[in-house]
């Protein structure tokens, strides 16, 4: 736990070092001629705008190289001028922020972090960490991005670039383990934003942004048994709240238009660490359509830049590991590099990705329409998961009514605020007609009904229509009940399993698992020989022995890469 703490006051000082650098140059690129638009130049805004800077940055420099000790330490003198030219953002910020430090609220928040270092120290990892999160983090480190790495694994071709940002504060190098502790970093921030804005619940006339805060905490404690691991699924769903969270403060508050864009940007970061996500930069039409009507030309640009300047590194990595655009998505087939990964293997593992999430496990059953599949899924869901869809159910239901209250009453239409609920639904039709495994859509799935609790919470109600929207809320929050009961429980039961485990001092390390190696011109290439542990101790390595046998590498050293045979 000790060391879990010093490596999040670390990288939250180089992330705030770096965040400040980014937006002061951004907000100065706005507020051109004397422009003045409202950045909020909030701690949390600052810490995500950090987290985009490093993870861009860890992004480019692992197509060139490894990300070891030279790479940490030029991130660092980047982070050290950000922070000089923005030395009075600083200043600023502790002056603001000093009286919450040293009060019972910031007793409170200290205890909170204690409380998630617990839980980051130790555990058991999410299965995809050991079967590919933690591989890559090594195989980052060790030698940067391998082309056609997908043909070692097909999973190392799925490309997050939140596994680039966790190799950038492993610190093997220094340490010579791997510290794995920016999940729970990035719960802790999340939390305290969360918390931060609730304190003052029975003051704000509107609600919607409280019941997303409330989304927050709902979403860390579903998991919060997993805070160890560095998982692609938890921050995506920790990005998707914050940018709707944010949204939803922005619309209730000053309505910054240069804010709607900077969290467009950020939605469009979201989907470099899971492409699942990626209809979440649907958000940028609502200030692209403002912008143009203002003729605000220099501001379009700018966006629309730090959007490019986002997801080309994205794409560029796609294009080195798989020798494909957009992987495990073959409609855009442009390459015919050495690397790339067989159509007939991407295939395989996007009907894989299909089947598991519709419970299907069969590729042959692929096909089926949705009146088939529907039914073998739902049967598929714990009772809990059910009770969530409901929920959703029931919140839609509510918002609709919400709606068309309004345009009876002639209520002035919000665009932002239908934007936002039309791209949640995008982003629920993508989830269920892909891979509806309910942890890969969990963000827009609380969304909805937190939303519509919201929307009741700050109207006016009487006569039937109170009765019927309140009815609705009953039914919400009763089938939500068994979903955070069942993860209090889990909670409680974790902590009495893990609380006389060694771990108060150094955290946990990564799984270790029996392997076997083949010799590949002289190259050690190792594989699981029991179970779905690709450990992060022994490297190159694979789950699974028969892809290594159907891949082979391009040259005489890992650093060449791995084709297909």
């Amino acid at each position: 736990m000790a060391a879990v703490i010093a490596s999040w006051i670390y990288i939250g000082l180089v992330c705030m070092l770096t965040g400040v650098g980014i937006l002061c140059l951004l907000t100065g690129l706005i507020n051109w001629k004397g422009r003045k638009e409202d950045c909020s130049f909030s701690m949390t805004r600052i810490l995500i705008a950090g987290i985009i800077g490093i993870t861009m940055y860890a992004e480019i420099f692992s197509i060139f190289g490894k990300i070891g000790a030279p790479a940490h330490g030029l991130a660092l003198v980047m982070a050290a001028a950000a922070g000089i030219a923005g030395r009075k953002v600083l200043i600023r910020l502790w002056e603001k922020y000093k009286p919450v430090v040293f009060s019972w609220e910031g007793f409170f928040y200290v205890c909170f972090i204690v409380l998630i270092a617990f839980f980051t120290s130790r555990g058991a990892f999410h299965t995809d960490t050991n079967i590919y999160h933690a591989q890559t983090i090594r195989l980052y480190e060790e030698y940067g991005l391998i082309k056609g790495m997908g043909n070692l694994q097909l999973h190392f071709a799925y490309n997050s670039s939140y596994l680039a940002f966790a190799s950038v504060f492993s610190l093997q190098w220094l340490f010579g383990r791997s510290l794995h502790t920016t999940t729970g970093l990035i719960e802790v921030i999340m939390c305290l934003y969360a918390f931060h804005g609730l304190k003052d619940f029975m003051q704000h006339r509107s609600h919607l942004t409280d019941m997303m805060r409330i989304g927050i905490l709902f979403y860390t404690l579903v998991i919060i048994t997993g805070s160890i691991s560095p998982a692609t699924d938890y921050v995506t769903m920790y990005f998707a709240l914050f940018i709707i969270t944010a949204w939803c403060e922005n619309s209730e508050g000053k309505r910054s238009i240069s804010s709607y864009g900077l969290l467009s940007v950020a939605a469009v970061f979201t989907l470099t660490l899971k492409f699942s996500a990626c209809l979440l930069s649907l958000l940028a039409v609502y200030p692209a359509v403002y912008l143009v009507k203002e003729k605000r030309w220099r501001e379009i640009g700018l966006y629309l830049g730090c959007g490019i300047m986002i997801v080309i590194p994205f794409l560029v990595r796609n294009y080195l590991i798989s020798g494909w655009l957009l992987y495990p998505f073959n409609g855009i087939d442009i390459f015919g590099v050495e690397w790339k990964v067989p159509e007939e293997y991407l295939l395989v593992d996007a009907d894989q990705i299909k089947v598991w999430g519709r419970c299907l496990y069969d590729v042959t059953k692929v096909d089926w329409p949705v009146f088939r599949w529907l039914p073998v899924w739902w049967e598929g869901q714990e009772r809990y998961e059910q009770m969530l869809m409901g929920a959703v159910l029931a919140g839609s239901f509510l918002l609709l009514v919400q709606f068309v209250a309004k345009r009876i009453g002639r209520k002035k239409i919000r665009w932002e605020l239908i934007t936002l609920v039309g791209v949640i639904y995008a982003c629920l039709g993508l989830w269920f007609f892909m891979a509806p495994f309910i942890r890969y859509g969990l963000s827009f799935l609380l969304a909805v009904p937190l939303l519509a609790v919201g929307e009741y919470l700050s109207e006016k109600k009487r006569g039937f229509y109170s009765i019927l929207t309140g009815s609705v809320v009953f039914c919400i929050v009763m089938s939500l009940s068994p979903y955070w009961d069942r993860y209090i429980t889990d909670a409680g039961v974790f902590i009495k399993q893990n609380i006389l485990k060694p771990y108060y001092l150094v955290q946990k390390d990564y799984d270790q698992a029996e392997e076997d190696y083949y010799e590949i011109n002289g190259n050690r290439i190792y594989y699981s020989v029991a179970g779905e542990v690709n450990s992060y101790h022994v490297f190159p390595g694979t789950c699974y022995e028969f892809m290594l046998e159907r891949s082979t590498l391009m040259g005489d050293n890992i650093k060449d890469g791995f084709k297909a045979k």
